[in-house]
């Protein structure tokens, strides 16, 4: 079994962030501003390729005082493939890792071996009607082992994979939170089958922000804010105790909350959905997100939300439970692999009626053991 791990001290993360130092457009204090401006407490670089040690560390906002752990991430891809995909998120890996791009096992194995936290970036991506190459970078190779995780719910491959017409998409800028529905289905269920398949699966979720320039003849405007982008979908860290005041240490802990799985997605300003908790409480032990527990007779899953929702409870990938309100509490029928779903509108997407609200958290599992 896993060491088990209960409710700590709760931060609020974007790991997927592009600056000037790849295809993004701000500058690495920019986004860091603008991080604290959204809420968030933890951010991590991610440029394409590059990794550079001087802009981690602690952050501290010169107008509010308010402080940002900042982390130096890479994203890794192959760029003499033809097709960009095999994106890889590398996290607390305290090195440039783009030499193994090639091939892919080595990079995860490498970063593993720097004691850092990787996850697969937008596994499943949709092709973009409205560009004529259709803009998707998906994960081609699963005959990969070894990463941390996945990521299940990235706001960039959503927003882009859902812009069927010019009007959706001119709405869409204007409004970054209006048409979010909740991760791709198919996203959701390639979790699920590697973790039912004995896979332990991280799953995190990230912004992917850019804040892309568009030209139109003299006019330059920035489709989205970092700000806008940082309000979109976070990743809620269980830490085993409050940050650090040394950078380093702050780091580690991140990284090895992220390892555990010791995490939550959700969407929304950041802090919105703090308060969320998944738990299994038997006679003998309890689990918390990411913890393995042996079964037994009496095992209790409990969800509790900050709000009221519409909260699922599945298994191996099947609801098992559902309810309307602030918890949930049912029985373990048995051994399987346990995950919780949230539904809520939150901010914009409550101007816009629809017969199913959206999606607001996702857990990451609790695996019960024969």
């Amino acid at each position: 079994m896993s060491a088990v791990f209960l409710p700590g001290h709760e931060v609020v993360g974007n790991f997927h962030t592009h600056t000037v130092y790849s295809d993004g457009s701000g500058t690495h204090d920019e986004v860091a501003a603008a991080a604290v401006r959204a809420g968030l407490d933890v951010l991590a670089y991610t440029d394409h390729n590059v990794w550079s040690p001087h802009h981690s560390g602690w952050y501290t906002c010169p107008t509010t005082g308010r402080r940002l752990l900042r982390l130096m991430g890479e994203e890794v891809n192959d760029t003499a493939l033809p097709r960009s995909i095999n994106h890889y998120l590398c996290l607390g890996a305290g090195q440039g890792l783009s030499a193994c791009a090639p091939q892919p096992q080595s990079l995860i194995d490498a970063c593993t071996h720097l004691g850092g936290a990787g996850f697969i970036a937008h596994p499943i991506e949709r092709r973009v009607p409205l560009l004529p190459d259709g803009a998707a970078y998906p994960w081609l190779d699963w005959s990969v082992a070894g990463y941390t995780g996945i990521e299940v719910w990235n706001y960039g491959s959503e927003y882009k994979g859902r812009l069927s017409n010019l009007p959706r998409a001119l709405l869409a800028m204007v409004l970054p939170g209006l048409e979010l529905r909740g991760p791709f289905p198919e996203t959701l269920a390639l979790w699920d089958r590697l973790t039912a398949g004995g896979q332990r699966v991280v799953g995190i979720g990230n912004s992917d922000a850019h804040a892309n320039v568009l030209h139109i003849g003299p006019f330059r405007r920035r489709v989205f804010t970092y700000e806008d982008l940082f309000c979109t979908v976070s990743t809620y860290l269980l830490l085993d105790g409050p940050p650090s005041a040394d950078a380093g240490r702050a780091s580690r802990q991140v990284v090895r909350a992220l390892q555990a799985g010791h995490a939550y997605v959700a969407f929304g300003r950041p802090g919105g959905a703090r308060g969320f908790r998944f738990l299994a409480i038997g006679q003998y032990a309890r689990a918390g997100m990411g913890d393995d527990i042996r079964m037994e007779e009496g095992l209790i899953l409990r969800v509790h939300v900050p709000r009221a929702a519409h909260i699922r409870l599945l298994r191996d990938g099947q609801t098992i439970a559902h309810a309307r309100g602030y918890r949930l509490h049912h029985p373990a029928p048995g051994p399987g692999v346990y995950r919780v779903e949230v539904y809520r509108a939150e901010g914009l997407q409550r101007l816009r009626p629809r017969r199913k609200p959206p999606t607001w958290i996702l857990s990451n599992p609790i695996y019960v053991r024969a």
